[in-house]
């Protein structure tokens, strides 16, 4: 599966648009220009999708989603912006999941990216982000905001049913 990833500046932007955080089961507002897109791969078998908050038609992509149709297991990936990332947490509502993962050499530039470690579809974090439609992430210590538009939580709703569903190749 194909994980795409960009600069740890989409991260610093990311950062530099908010104020502070809110609290935990707040939601906070969405930053202007970003929103969570998805994008489903028809052509290739299990039908992989990314699910990445972003800028459209940009590179600026600082947190994104994969899994596999039906697969019930979903990976996080990030440029690391260091080579001592070995966690993340996200937090959706009252339901917080501090994920591991694994440092890999970028095929954009020299930052290493991070994929987690397995996700579980039906993780209560999970349930809480695809109903409340935005995630906090904190990071090394800085927490980042990552709500979208009514569009980006359908986006997250429909890549969760998808990662959950059961697979049925066509024909």
């Amino acid at each position: 599966m194909h994980h795409y990833f960009v600069t740890a500046c989409s991260i610093i932007a990311l950062a530099a648009t908010g104020a502070a955080a809110a609290p935990a089961a707040q939601a906070p507002k969405p930053t202007e220009g970003y929103d969570w897109a998805l994008r489903i791969d028809e052509q290739e078998r299990g039908r992989p999708a990314i699910l990445a908050y972003e800028v459209p038609e940009t590179d600026d992509q600082p947190l994104n989603f994969s899994c596999e149709e039906g697969g019930g297991r979903i990976f996080a990936g990030l440029i690391a912006g260091s080579d001592d990332l070995r966690e993340i947490t996200l937090a959706s509502g009252d339901q917080t999941l501090r994920v591991k993962g694994r440092l890999e050499p970028s095929e954009i530039d020299d930052m290493p990216s991070f994929t987690s470690q397995e996700i579980a579809g039906n993780a209560p974090f999970i349930t809480a982000f695809a109903a409340n439609g935005w995630l906090r992430m904190t990071l090394a210590g800085e927490i980042y905001d990552m709500a979208g538009t009514r569009a980006g939580a359908k986006a997250i709703a429909a890549f969760v049913a998808h990662c959950n569903r059961p697979y049925s190749p066509a024909g």
